[in-house]
């Protein structure tokens, strides 16, 4: 049985998502999202409406669990939330009720389809948009020190990162690397075609030399020697991925490859110690963690952790000693 509290806990979230959907506009609202993460702007200017009124239509919504509030650099998008529970239900039912022909939200969305067709006409002039300067990009160089310069020199690398500061540190011209055993052959994984071209287009306009794939062909694109993994923050939003992540990176590597990842540190609070449980994961795949440190900037907190992919003999090893355990 619930307790008084928690009954009048419960009608209360369910009266602000209710209040929260009771407008046309914001309905509408709720369906653009959910074809495609969006920005107030883009919004605003699809539904012919001011930014301040679509903003704190969205906070409303937002407020209500219904949509989540992304960051992607210096663009910041909603989308349907995630989370269980009344709202998602509520949200899942209002998207498949509400009726397609709706005269303002057809106009709207052929607005957003113009938007988004300009945007990427014009996507090579926005590459400052996408690579980020930040205190957390050099937090997180100054964390990777000299050990990251030592596994890179001379490898075959595939990096996942918007961290301007990190993408530096392994593009710019060092006379170290020489000496150090040479330059890395750098590629840049982009999660679309529009992001390649993103990159491309800042690669181009740095002087930087490297191959930019998309995923798709990254996974026939061979192996690495290191792989770096900075998820965007969106790209990493739920516990139950980063095992996924992780063996994704544990497959492209080679023989004793190297694996450096970036991870949310409150991603793992729920499960105990986050250190000890990103060192499980790792584990887990196959790799040997050989170092974690927490690095935190700008009022977010993430775990830093450096792998190296486990020898086969020595899986086949720990194979056996489990096997005769078992046995045993």
């Amino acid at each position: 049985m619930l307790r008084n509290s928690e009954t009048r806990a419960d009608a209360e979230t369910m009266s602000r998502a209710l209040r929260a959907v009771a407008d046309a506009a914001r309905l509408r609202l709720l369906r653009l999202c959910a074809d495609r993460p969006t920005s107030v702007s883009e919004l605003a200017a699809a539904t012919s409406d001011s930014e301040p009124n679509v903003s704190r239509h969205l906070k409303q919504l937002a407020q209500a669990g219904l949509l989540r509030r992304v960051r992607r650099g210096q663009r910041v998008e909603y989308q349907p939330a995630t989370d269980v529970g009344f709202a998602a239900e509520l949200l899942g039912l209002l998207l498949s009720r509400l009726a397609p022909d709706d005269a303002a939200l057809r106009e709207a969305r052929a607005r957003l389809h113009a938007i988004e067709a300009g945007a990427r006409a014009s996507l090579r002039g926005s590459a400052a948009d996408w690579v980020v300067t930040s205190r957390l990009g050099r937090s997180l160089r100054g964390a990777m020190g000299g050990e990251f310069t030592r596994d890179i020199a001379g490898a075959r690398v595939l990096v996942r990162s918007q961290h301007r500061e990190v993408l530096e540190a392994l593009l710019q011209d060092d006379e170290r690397r020489a000496a150090a055993g040479g330059s890395p052959r750098v590629t840049l994984r982009a999660a679309s075609k529009p992001e390649k071209n993103v990159l491309q287009s800042w690669l181009e306009a740095e002087g930087f030399q490297a191959e930019v794939l998309t995923s798709g062909e990254v996974r026939t694109g061979g192996i690495f020697d290191v792989c770096l993994e900075a998820p965007l923050p969106d790209e990493l939003r739920e516990v139950d991925q980063l095992p996924a992540l992780l063996q994704r990176a544990r497959a492209r590597l080679g023989d004793a490859g190297v694996l450096w990842c970036v991870v949310p540190y409150d991603l793992l609070e729920e499960q105990g110690s986050p250190p000890l449980r990103l060192r499980a994961l790792l584990a887990d795949c196959g790799i040997d963690c050989l170092s974690i440190a927490p690095v935190e900037a700008e009022g977010r907190h993430v775990l830093i952790a450096r792998g190296r992919v486990r020898a086969a003999r020595s899986a086949a090893n720990t194979s056996a000693s489990q096997s005769a355990v078992v046995r045993g």
